[in-house]
């Protein structure tokens, strides 16, 4: 028997004017959804109502078989199917439309055309991530009583519902949706797999964490139903990176710090890490900013740095941005805006961009990964804290541990290769967000450490030049000294 409760009741009896109802993968958003359809159609006689996808095909396929099975469930008679105007015409005089919105045509007059002349109370869009922003903003306008309910002065409460499988921060859902519910006549709601457990089989939530484990980073969306970036690809350092060996808290040590920036118009990044004694390299943390430009970002970056490292000295870097003009339509270039605020050197790499280069990164840190130092430790450590790895956006600063997300699979290879030299060449995925946090760590490498001597190394070269000067003065006494044969 379906039964909803929790936070699925609450979402069928909000009257609000507009929901977006996120959830993961089995939380039950689209019966949910289509059954709230249904009770408004069995509580209004002649109410018009749209249900409908982004394309017809996955109508036809997809949301009318669901759509009947839910209305046999609800036990709502459809009535007949009208082919010509996409609807079904139930006895109460109520209709359900059905159909897709997508036009092949860009022209305005053309791209609306399935939208404009729509007459309804309700809507509801099923997978509206996959809905372009322009067409979502044109569903407001339709909003209204038809013309003979109108006639007859009868009047239908109206609702807007989108269900989503959770996008991208930057989404346009997040941004007409905000997580704070900050605008008074819409309504965000997050399901888990979590939340739907009492209508799923035995054993079907544990077949999906042994798939998508706390630590996988599409847990966060195809289990908690939370907004993050959408993943697809192979996972560069999928069978490199493991939690248990180098995962664990890290402090930073005496000596200068490494801090690295890729920065770019809406998701800037800022990583620390620091040079081992023999080696290795150790990530001790970093911010993500969410659709922020760089002056907002930096006050953040700024006041952590002084927290976490107060008595620190840095080394600096970022991507090759310096001698070209400013993207953006400022005097500055991004790298000379970097230089402005921290006051410091910023050190970057003409070539790091260049696929051959970013290869041999990604084949230096996947060696640090495997790699054990004399003293018997992990080349690579990545802070464990959560306090260390934070996100920074306009509501404010949270804690997220997008680096290990990004090493455990979020930093994926591009399905398509890159020619260098006639030689074709695999590249990792530039997808602004987990590959901005690996670029970080990336330059880090290339300006710091690659083919530079590591502090044990440095002192080895020392002691032996100290060594050899000893021992040049030694024969210097005995060649040219008082006593000296050549005297």
């Amino acid at each position: 028997m379906l039964t909803f409760q929790g936070i699925h009741e609450r979402i069928l009896h909000d009257t609000i004017d507009e929901l977006d109802v996120e959830g993961s993968r089995g939380c039950g958003k689209t019966i949910l959804c289509l059954w709230k359809e249904l009770e408004a159609v069995k509580k209004n006689p002649g109410i018009w109502i749209y249900v409908g996808r982004f394309s017809q095909d996955a109508c036809e396929t997809l949301l009318i078989p669901e759509l009947e099975r839910v209305a046999e469930l609800h036990g709502t008679d459809l009535g007949h199917w009208n082919r010509d105007e996409h609807c079904y015409e139930l006895q109460t005089d109520a209709r359900i439309f059905c159909y897709g919105l997508q036009t092949i045509s860009p022209e305005p007059e053309k791209r609306y055309k399935k939208i404009r002349g729509m007459s309804v109370s309700r809507i509801f869009m099923d997978q509206a991530e996959e809905l372009p922003a322009d067409i979502a903003l044109e569903l407001r306008f339709p909003l209204r009583p038809d013309v003979k309910a109108r006639a007859y002065g009868r009047t239908f409460r109206r609702q807007l519902t989108f269900a989503a499988n959770p996008p991208d921060t930057s989404h346009w859902l997040a941004k007409q949706f905000p997580i704070d519910n900050s605008i008074k006549t819409r309504r965000y709601y997050v399901l888990s797999i979590f939340d739907n457990a009492h209508n799923l089989e035995d054993g079907y939530i544990d077949g999906i964490l042994t798939a998508y484990p706390p630590e996988h980073p599409r847990h966060q969306t195809l289990v908690l139903g939370q907004r993050g970036p959408t993943v697809i690809g192979d996972p560069i350092y999928e069978k490199l990176y493991d939690r248990k060996l180098h995962l664990r808290d890290a402090a930073p040590r005496d000596g200068e710090l490494l801090e690295g920036f890729e920065v770019g118009k809406h998701n800037p990044f800022w990583v620390v890490a620091q040079r081992g004694y023999h080696g290795g390299l150790t990530l001790l943390g970093g911010i993500k900013g969410e659709r922020m430009m760089l002056e907002d970002f930096m006050p953040i970056v700024l006041k952590h740095r002084r927290d976490w490292f107060p008595n620190a000295t840095f080394r600096t870097c970022t991507g090759p941005m310096g001698d070209k003009l400013a993207t953006d339509g400022a005097r500055l270039t991004l790298v000379q805006r970097l230089r402005n605020v921290l006051r410091t050197k910023v050190e970057y790499q003409d070539a790091a961009n260049a696929p051959d280069v970013q290869l041999t990164m990604v084949e230096e840190l996947s060696g640090l990964l495997r790699r054990r130092l004399a003293n018997g430790e992990q080349a690579f450590t990545l802070n464990a804290q959560i306090d260390r790895w934070l996100v920074a956006n306009a509501e404010g600063v949270s804690s997220k541990p997008f680096m290990s997300y990004a090493l455990e699979g979020g930093y994926v290879w591009s399905a398509n290769d890159v020619s260098v030299s006639h030689d074709r060449m695999r590249r990792p995925k530039d997808d602004g967000d987990y590959a901005n946090a690996m670029r970080c760590v990336e330059n880090i490498l290339l300006n710091f450490c690659v083919n530079q001597q590591t502090p044990k190394e440095h002192e080895e070269e020392l002691a032996q030049r100290l060594r050899q000067e000893s021992v040049d003065r030694q024969n210097e006494r005995i060649l040219t000294g008082p006593d000296g044969w050549m005297a």
